[in-house]
């Protein structure tokens, strides 16, 4: 991972994963102790369903670490909750209503039984989503049926937190979590190019610290022109996509953009700052 912070400093991090699933409860040690609050307070790990596999989830139980993660649509969980009729309940987290059910599920090759909950959209109109375009979500847990992970567990906290309503609040905000990661996706790629480790990791931390220099862009010279936290691609359009002209005459060259673009972008001000690039104090 990678993080710039509001004093331009820049903390890079690219690592080799533990190799084989044999090594995971290695690798969960460190978020294990992180998740530990205030002696024993237990915060779920939340989990892509890439990592939905019975290993991991065996090592997270033996590492007595409360887990939410995204569940695998498989037909035969359709089935199930397409036939449980009036066993349906609502949860509203204030924008939208999501019908809900809940079961124990497991893989067929699996050895135990997890809490799954089953979440699709509620519609008051007439407007529904097709199948392969709705948002339904399987979610499977621990919380509430491992006792060791909530053994420091405080009553009211044990009844808040193995709540239907919080499993699942917790599950969507899950992908607000990531929308810091969207920026320097955006600004450059998701997917590494290579196959080796020494040549992605090069890559990857010339793309972050690009990525770097374009925040403090924004942060120096787009400053009156457009908001601080503005994607690449919006960057792009506004600011640097627009028609052009150069032209050589006496000697100099100059550059001649439209009224709306001098105005709308205040160019000459981003001219002159471009021109005068602040000092970099050592």
């Amino acid at each position: 991972p990678g993080e710039v912070n509001p004093n331009n400093k820049i903390n890079i991090s690219f690592e080799i994963p533990p190799i084989g699933l044999h090594k995971i409860e290695l690798a969960f040690l460190p978020f294990f102790e992180r998740f530990l609050q205030d002696g024993f307070h237990p915060k779920p790990v939340e989990i892509d369903s890439e990592f939905f596999d019975e290993k991991i989830l065996e090592a997270l139980e033996k590492l007595r670490v409360l887990f939410i993660v995204s569940g695998k649509m498989y037909s035969s969980v359709k089935e199930y909750v397409g036939a449980q009729g009036g066993k349906w309940e609502r949860y509203d987290n204030g924008h939208q209503e999501w019908d809900y059910v809940e079961f124990g599920y497991r893989c067929e090759s699996w050895r135990r039984f997890y809490r799954a909950i089953y979440t699709r959209p509620y519609y008051e109109g007439e407007q529904r989503l097709l199948d392969f375009v709705r948002p339904d979500n399987i979610i499977l847990t621990n919380i509430g049926i491992n006792e060791e992970a909530l053994a420091g567990c405080s009553e009211a906290l044990r009844e808040e937190i193995t709540k239907t309503e919080s499993v699942i609040g917790s599950h969507h905000r899950r992908g607000a979590d990531e929308l810091p990661h969207r920026g320097i996706k955006d600004f450059g790629f998701e997917e590494l190019p290579f196959k080796r480790f020494a040549a992605n990791s090069a890559v990857y931390y010339c793309m972050v610290i690009a990525f770097f220099l374009f925040e403090t862009f924004k942060e120096d010279v787009l400053v009156e022109v457009m908001p601080i936290g503005s994607y690449a691609t919006t960057v792009r359009r506004k600011v640097l996509d627009f028609a052009a002209k150069i032209v050589s005459k006496s000697r100099q060259i100059t550059l001649k953009v439209t009224k709306t673009v001098m105005e709308g972008l205040k160019f000459e001000k981003l001219w002159q700052r471009c021109n005068n690039p602040m000092p970099i104090r050592t």
